[in-house]
């Protein structure tokens, strides 16, 4: 199973029960700033605005939806399972 290690995670959304929402904020190439997406299953508690190091196991599924404009949609939903998590820094 491949890892995945994702530095300066920030908590979203809460899934009672199973886990949370993060987003990881970046910059491209040409400067401009982009978001990756993750849905961490965790038992851990967590406060959404934390920030994290997480490391788990890494799993993707393509998921469809229908956005907003009632466009159907395709995407890949990236998991992470079996999550440790690492405070960033105090909250």
């Amino acid at each position: 199973m491949a890892k995945i290690t994702i530095e300066d995670a920030k908590v979203f959304k809460i899934i009672e029960g199973y886990g949370f929402r993060a987003v990881e904020e970046f910059k491209l190439r040409n400067g401009e700033d982009a978001k990756r997406y993750f849905t961490i299953w965790t038992d851990q508690q967590v406060t959404e605005g934390q920030t994290f190091t997480i490391s788990g196991d890494l799993s993707v599924k393509i998921e469809e939806y229908t956005n907003r404009d009632n466009e159907p949609k395709t995407s890949a939903a990236v998991h992470v399972n079996n999550a440790q998590l690492k405070a960033d820094a105090p909250f």
